[in-house]
Order: structure tokens, then sequence, then C-alpha cells
């Protein structure tokens, strides 16, 4: 009888031994015991709960290596703090999954897996390509000119409302009577109507009817503001919000992602009411033509070109317009507050190419160099997504040596790599110059190793339209302002930043100067 307890006590301390400390195979990379239900989580949250990044880094130096091994709840995980380790993650079909996370489906209102950013598979790769092929033709992705006459029309009214002041009742929490513009909320309006006119062919007028827009994108960043970059304890315990639907985050994620869903739903199901079969007179227009063509897939997991999948799809590619791109924009006005002398060599540059008879084109992006290298240097140095959207291994495979089970899930630090000395030399200087050639003074895209968009077949799909935009919006901004510090604030923050899905300053005030 002592024996037996002998064997069953030394059985349960084995197994609970195991269970903290045993890897989902032998030749897994080291890291952080495994707690029942949260896995390696709750860890992360004891070293740095507001930046879970650099929790991870933490980690890494602990354990004295660049390939991090845990656990998200029972997921296996695994977290590349160098270069070439993410590099050749993202540039290997192994690695194309995506996990199957509470946070991307709670943006759905059945918490169905829909979308194009965290969906994986062959409907994944179906819609992926419709979107982004017929997207195009409507200038996404690629120059075109009625769109970029149209993102003219919306920025001259934009530039308008912050040289003259508010007209209409939301106008007065983006610019104040003494010219002070409250950022990131100062592009909460162009960035996401410019991309309305790529998907319905039309976009907000300035009048009260922009102020649903206005909200809508305040809303998408709260949601990325609440969020954090390794999905939140809904992700990692889903059942949790059940109990503590308040503290987990959960009810204002939800509310905020049906907001924001609503709202595209409205404008998708306004253009189906009118649909045409004979006449395509917008992307939506030939989704639902497509549809037709193909039986509906009512499962959780699985679509095809159905309804809800279509306001998914707009959605995914929406949420980036009205939050993300504003949230990299106010990185840019701090750099800029930051160093003048960076800004003057922007308004000089621009003011040599373009003049002030017309507002910045794409046509001026080649003859704008350092314009352009101060974008890519600040999505270097304030990298956006700090851990870049987690990937999935689609089956077993090996990383530099090491195992990697099928469903690992992969987090990548983009924010390591993008000051990692051996790449950038010296990481911490904000110099645009890098990307420039010694020379000639010309754009060199080669030195450019920055990952701010990923890279392989899930480099964001919203790439180019997003540096297309950014460079429409800023040139626009800095030909007409000079931007300074506020004269009531006696101390400008240039360091606080908020971390959620993407990294943003807080919010701030910029006074904007006519020129």
């Amino acid at each position: 009888t002592l024996l037996l307890g002998v064997v069953i006590l030394v059985t349960i301390f084995y197994q609970i031994y195991n269970f903290l400390f045993g890897k989902p195979c032998p030749n897994f990379p080291n890291g952080p015991p495994r707690l029942p239900f949260v896995g390696s989580y709750l860890f992360m949250l004891m070293i740095n709960s507001k930046h879970l990044h650099l929790a991870a880094l933490k980690l890494g130096e602990f354990y004295k290596t660049k390939i991090l091994g845990m656990y998200l709840s029972n997921f296996p995980t695994v977290v590349l703090n160098d270069y070439d380790d993410v590099k050749e993650m993202y540039n290997r079909t192994d690695f194309d999954g995506r996990p199957d996370l509470m946070l991307a489906r709670l943006r759905e209102p059945s918490f169905n897996k829909r979308g194009i950013f965290f969906a994986d598979g062959p409907d994944w790769h179906t819609q992926r390509r419709f979107f982004l092929r017929n997207l195009r033709d409507y200038g996404f992705g690629r120059r075109f000119n009625e769109l970029e006459i149209e993102a003219h029309h919306e920025l001259s009214n934009w530039i308008d409302m912050l040289k003259y002041g508010a007209k209409y009742e939301h106008e007065n929490e983006i610019i104040d009577k003494n010219g002070c513009a409250l950022v990131p909320h100062l592009f909460l309006i162009p960035s996401p109507n410019i991309f309305l006119q790529v998907l319905f062919l039309e976009r907000f007028a300035r009048n009260e009817n922009q102020a649903a827009l206005y909200e809508t994108s305040k809303n998408v960043l709260k949601f990325f503001r609440y969020s954090d970059d390794y999905g939140t304890i809904v992700s990692i315990v889903p059942w949790i919000r059940h109990i503590f639907p308040k503290l987990s985050k959960y009810n204002i994620l939800r509310e905020t992602a049906m907001d924001s869903y609503d709202f595209i739903k409205k404008l998708v199901d306004r253009h189906a009411e009118n649909y045409d079969e004979n006449i395509q007179n917008s992307f939506i227009d030939l989704y639902l033509k497509e549809a037709q063509k193909h039986e509906p897939v009512n499962e959780e997991t699985r679509f095809s070109y159905q309804y809800d999948q279509l306001v998914s799809g707009c959605l995914d590619f929406f949420i980036p317009a009205s939050a993300g791109s504003p949230m990299q924009m106010a990185f840019m006005v701090r750099r800029l507050l930051q160093y003048p002398h960076v800004m003057t060599k922007i308004q000089n540059e621009i003011d040599e190419v373009v003049g002030n008879g017309r507002l910045p084109g794409l046509d001026d992006r080649i003859n704008l160099p350092y314009t352009e290298a101060f974008i890519r240097e600040t999505m270097r140095i304030d990298t956006m997504v700090a851990s870049g959207l987690a990937h999935t291994a689609l089956k077993d495979t090996q990383l530099h040596g090491y195992d990697i089970p099928k469903g690992t899930i992969f987090m990548s630090t983009l924010y390591q790599i993008h000051l990692q000395e051996s790449v950038w030399g010296d990481p911490l200087n904000f110099r645009p110059e890098r990307f420039l050639d010694e020379r000639t003074g010309k754009l060199c895209l080669s030195k450019d190793k920055s990952l701010p968009f990923g890279a392989g077949k899930r480099l964001c799909a919203g790439e180019t339209h997003a540096r297309n935009s950014i460079f429409l919006i800023m040139s626009a901004l800095l030909q007409n302002f000079t931007l300074q510090v506020p004269d009531d604030v006696k101390k400008f923050d240039f360091d606080s930043v908020i971390t959620g899905i993407n990294r943003s300053p807080p919010d701030f005030r910029v006074k904007l100067v006519a020129r």
C-alpha cells in the first residue's frame, strides 16, 4: 500500500512537472513554463503587461535565445526576435496559417471565421485573390488617375477645415479655434474616406453625415488600443468573457467591433439594394455577381462568396485605413515636432518640386525622395505592429534546427528587428538619409530592410494603398502647414506609447501654422 501511494504521488508530480516544463516535442525551443488555462501568457503579463513585445524580449534575454518557445493557452508558440529568422518564417509557405483567435471572431456577429486577414486555407486564398484582383480596377494597390483626383478633392476639403476651422459639430473635436489639431483624430476622416472611394466609388462629403465615419474610426482606434498583440486574455481563455466580460475587455472590444461591422454593412446593404446584374458600378456589384455562381457554405470556419464574407472582407480592408494609417501618421507628426529640421527639409523639397499651386500627387513621389525616406524611417523606428500578425505552422516542419509541430503559433517581434544593430548600424538614430543613395540622393529601396507590412504570401494586402495614401496625406499637410508644439504645452511628451494590436502615441495636440 505504501509503495502504491509513492508510485501514485510520483506519477502526479511527474505529470505536473511535465505539464509545467514539458515541450510539445523534445527539440522545441526553450522558454517559460506553462500554467493551466493561460499557458505562458501570465508570465508575459507579469513582466510587462502594457507592452507584451518588450516582455517577449525580456524572456528571450533570460533564456539566452532569439527563438523563444512557450505556450499561449494550450497552443505551442514560438516568438522570433531576430531579423533573419523572421524573414525566413514570413517567406516560407509552411507558416502561412492563421491561429483561430477569439479577437478575430468577435468582429463578426455570429463569431464565424470570416474575412481576409485572419483566415487561411483554400477559402482565404480564393477570396484574397478575388478581392485584390478586382479592387485593383478601382485603384487599390496601383496608380489610378480617377482615384487620385477624388483623393485630392478629399484632401482639399480637409485642408480647408484645418485652415479655416470647423463647420460641423464633429469637426470641433479635431481642430480648435486656436488652430490646434488633435492627433491621430486629425487623420480619422481623410484616410478611410479615400479607401471608401475605392470600395464604393463614393465617399462621405464634408457635412454632418461625415460624423458617422469619424465616430466609426474612433471606435476602430479604441478597438486597437484596448486589445493587445497576443490577442488579449479573451483569445487565451475565451470562456472568461462569460464570467468577466468587462474586466477581460470583452465588452468594449465587442461593442467597438460591432460598430465598425454595422457601419460597413449599411454601406454594402445600400449598394446591394440597387444591384443590377447587367451593370457593374463598383466592387460590390462585381462580388454580388460572382456570388450568384457559387453555393453558399454556411459553416463556422468555411465560407464562399456569401454576404457575411463580403461584409467581413470589406471590413478587413477598411479597418487599417480608418485607424491603422492614422496611428502611423501620428508617429510621423510627433517625429516632425521632435526634429523640426527634418520638417524643413521636406517642405523645401515639396516647394521645389511641386510648388503651392496644386497638391502633391503620386507622380511627384519619385522626385520627393527625402519625403518618402522620412515616411519609411518613421515606419521603421516607430514600429506600429510590434509583434506582427500571428502565423501558424501548416504542417510538422523545422526552423533553424528546431522541430516545429503543426499548429504552432508564430509571433515575430518586428519592434526588435527594426532596432537590430546588426541590420541598421545606428537603429536608435532617427535618420531618413539611411534610405537615400549617397551619390544621387535618390531613394534606394534595397536599403530598406524594414518589414512594417510583413513579407511573403501573407504580406499585408493593403501595403501599396497605405503607402500611397500616407504619402498623399502627409505631403499635403506639410505643403500647407508648419507643425509646432502648442503654446500652452510646457513639456511635450515625445516618448510615451500605447501598445494594443498596434502601437501609437497617446492623443496629443499639434499647432498648425498655415504656410
